[in-house]
């Protein structure tokens, strides 16, 4: 990228010379709440049938390693 084309993208998407965001690190409430509610959640899916389990679970993957791999948006279950 050049200083000739101010328009240019980075790879990750960012404008050159922008300064890429991070996501802010949970402090220990949210940290504690989110194990509270994935609890629940694991409870309310290992009290289903065998085939839903599964795709529930399947479910549960996905959102994970959207979240790991930073590629989820604010449609997700609590934005996270």
């Amino acid at each position: 990228m050049s200083d000739d084309h101010p328009d240019e993208t980075a790879p990750d998407g960012t404008p050159s010379g922008a300064t890429p965001q991070v996501a802010a690190v949970p402090d220990a409430d949210e940290r504690q709440e989110a194990r509270a509610g994935w609890s629940d959640r694991v409870a309310d899916i290992e009290s289903q049938p065998l085939a839903s389990r599964a795709a529930a679970f399947g479910a549960v993957h996905d959102e994970l390693r959207a979240v790991l791999e930073g590629t989820t948006d604010d449609s997700g279950r609590d934005g996270r």
